[in-house]
């Protein structure tokens, strides 16, 4: 899908949260996986002003449309072309491109959109610096980046052992799955790698120590 149809960042902004939350934009996906951070990244988006959005490995295109619902001019990519066939079927009014991040930007989409998210994939991606410079590149200057993974620190590390329920987390049968498991410190640390500006972190899901997921999100330089 041609990246021209992303548009305009004269476009007006409509940032509205839907009325409810029985809104089938939020219901027909993988609810369980990313309802808990749609709320705090859309809020980050308006916050920080942004437009036109960039959701790396979209999947599906579940939170895609989310966005899209939400006002946002927005292109999904992710890597599986396959999924993404089945995303356009499913969400024809959403747009859908493929692309690798860890490969350079497609013509086009350089420095191109206000804000750049990814939900659960730097904890999926071996070298996530790469997809950190993805990401950058796509942005204009002064643009947003939010990141999400799952969260681990020493109580819920703890918690996860007492009850069992370790090799459940960490369970390396898996053919797919996380390859890299950020806490606070590792993850702030490499966003800090960047120089990004007002570096902003918060938990989210469940109360801070049994926290499901992270997220940070961070301004590229003006």
């Amino acid at each position: 899908m041609s990246a021209d149809r992303v548009a305009s960042p004269d476009a007006a902004p409509v940032h509205a949260w839907p009325d409810s939350t029985t809104d089938s934009g939020f219901h027909d996906g993988p609810r369980s996986i990313h309802a808990h951070v749609t709320r705090p990244i859309v809020e980050q988006l308006a916050k920080a002003g942004s437009h036109t959005v960039l959701d790396l490995g979209c999947g599906n295109g579940w939170f895609t449309q989310s966005l899209v619902r939400c006002g946002f001019e927005v292109l999904g990519v992710d890597h599986n072309e396959a999924v993404l066939q089945q995303a356009q079927v499913q969400r024809p009014s959403v747009r859908f491109q493929a692309m690798d991040v860890m490969q350079a930007l497609p013509p086009g989409l350089s420095q191109r959109f206000d804000a750049v998210v990814a939900i659960d994939l730097i904890d999926h991606v071996t070298l996530p610096r790469r997809m950190i410079e993805t990401a950058l590149a796509a942005l204009k200057p002064g643009g947003l980046l939010v990141v999400t993974c799952a969260y681990y620190g020493y109580a819920k590390n703890l918690a996860l052992a007492l009850t069992g329920r370790f090799d459940a987390r960490w369970d390396p049968l898996l053919d797919d799955g996380r390859v890299k498991f950020f806490s606070r410190a590792t993850l702030t640390q490499l966003i800090s790698e960047f120089e990004l500006q007002d570096l902003h972190f918060q938990t989210v899901g469940r109360i801070p120590m049994f926290a499901r997921s992270m997220l940070v999100a961070a301004r590229s330089p003006d």
